[in-house]
């Protein structure tokens, strides 16, 4: 017992020597901040000179269309990945009866315009009265005509832009039912970017007009683009605020396709 004393004595005193001593150098670990041009992809920081933040390439205009009357599909004009033109008509309806109203109005319009000439002054023997009469009836014969042919036009779907067919959900002889989505149609040769994930803190410093650069990451290309538009509602990712920002691309990379995803910055100052 007394030799393990004396032998572990010498060894303290050095220890305390050692940490009483002024001149023995002791180490600090230190942090170096990071710079703000390293910022993390998608994290929507506020750099000095902009803003960067996560986002995903969507058409400029989308619409999903449907019927508002029922009725079995005559036919589908197109089919997914065509390119159609405005005004150009995608599918239509089965509608004999209203077909046939339309046709009994113009009949009813026909005669009630006859009837108006005939009651035209030519000679001073036909009353003014009878003729302001018939000028009414035909009137409303015109009225019924276009609420027939308005009517009518609701079995046919016309594409409301340029675009391409995106989805087509119904088929030749399905019934239609009104507000059921059957065709969707996409602008995929004007896309734009949008944001996912600009926090509430930094939104307030971005501005219509402002430039921004965008990267493409499946293209691994950078393109030039400015803000077009700053949603006015907010949406909630992962429990975080944020405000979708557009983005109008200067020039459509080749190859950019619905949904891909990008990161871009927003130039601030």
């Amino acid at each position: 017992m007394k030799k393990l004393f004396w032998m572990t004595l010498p060894a303290l005193a050095l220890i305390l020597a050692a940490c009483g001593s002024p001149s023995a150098p002791v180490a600090v670990p230190t942090v170096s901040a990071p710079e703000a041009d390293s910022a993390p992809s998608g994290s929507g920081l506020l750099l000095a000179d902009g803003v960067i933040a996560s986002a995903e390439a969507q058409p400029a205009r989308e619409t999903q269309m449907s019927f508002a009357i029922s009725a079995p599909v005559n036919e589908v004009l197109v089919k997914e990945g065509d390119k159609v033109k405005a005004g150009q008509p995608l599918i239509t309806l089965y509608t004999p009866d209203l077909e046939g109203e339309v046709a009994r109005a113009e009949l009813a319009a026909k005669a009630g315009e006859l009837e108006y000439s005939y009651w035209i002054p030519r000679r001073w023997d036909r009353p003014p009265e009878r003729k302001l009469q018939a000028e009414a009836e035909w009137n409303q014969t015109k009225m019924t005509l276009e609420v027939a042919r308005a009517t009518f036009a609701q079995s046919t779907i016309y594409a409301p832009f340029d675009a391409t067919v995106v989805d087509v959900s119904i088929q030749f002889g399905e019934l239609a039912q009104t507000g059921r989505v059957v065709i969707t149609l996409a602008d995929l040769a004007n896309m734009k970017i949008k944001t996912t994930d600009l926090s509430e803190r930094d939104v307030p410093a971005v501005q219509a007009g402002q430039v921004a650069d965008v990267y493409i990451e499946a293209l691994d290309v950078t393109v030039k683009g400015k803000v077009t538009e700053i949603s006015p509602v907010s949406e909630t990712v992962g429990g975080d605020v944020v405000y979708p920002v557009t983005i109008e691309l200067d020039e459509q990379p080749a190859g950019l396709l619905w949904g891909m995803s990008a990161e871009v910055q927003i130039v601030t100052e």
